[in-house]
């Protein structure tokens, strides 16, 4: 029988992200009405308006690049992390098989992560509920990836861990 699973997540904005989106915006407005200027003081305000309105939606284009969710998608074992960015781009942050899982748990401060593991952050960016998940990558060796699963995500890829770690997890409920 295959098994489908898939849970999108926003990512939560930051102060920084809402300054930078006002940042672009306001620079987007001053790099129009500069060229519109430019451009007119040489009789071409055709052009000005035309460079003037490229400046606008390139403005726009950053700005709505600031919005980005997670997918995560399990089919039979095998677990894709995806960007979707201003839901026009979907970049695949990393695939791995949970048989290579070994060690699955919340995030907390008690946490220890090994610094020279390569991470993967694939989280709502909002500091709670984060579980990470640390596998052995064919490409990237020992792996943490940080990422928000629900409840029924969680009981679902459980079901694919190496028998070891599902003792473990069944023993620490």
């Amino acid at each position: 029988m295959d098994v489908y699973k898939e849970q999108n997540v926003i990512r939560e904005q930051t102060s920084n992200d809402r300054f930078a989106k006002i940042a672009v915006i306001v620079i987007g407005f001053i790099v129009a009405f500069a060229v519109f200027l430019l451009t007119s003081s040489f009789g071409v305000a055709g052009l000005g308006l035309l460079l003037a309105g490229a400046a606008l939606y390139g403005a726009y284009y950053v700005t709505t690049g600031f919005y980005n969710e997670y997918e995560y998608l399990l089919t039979n074992g095998e677990m894709d992390f995806d960007k979707i960015i201003a839901q026009r781009t979907k970049k695949r942050l990393i695939t791995v098989k949970l048989s290579t899982a070994k060690e699955f748990a919340p995030l907390t401060d008690e946490s220890v992560i090994d610094e020279s593991a390569s991470i993967v952050s694939a989280d709502d960016n909002t500091g709670e509920g984060i579980w990470y998940l640390r596998v052995e990558h064919k490409e990237l060796g020992d792996t943490y990836i940080l990422f928000t699963p629900n409840e029924e995500m969680r009981e679902v890829m459980i079901k694919f861990f190496p028998h070891q770690l599902q003792a473990e997890l069944k023993r620490g409920e």
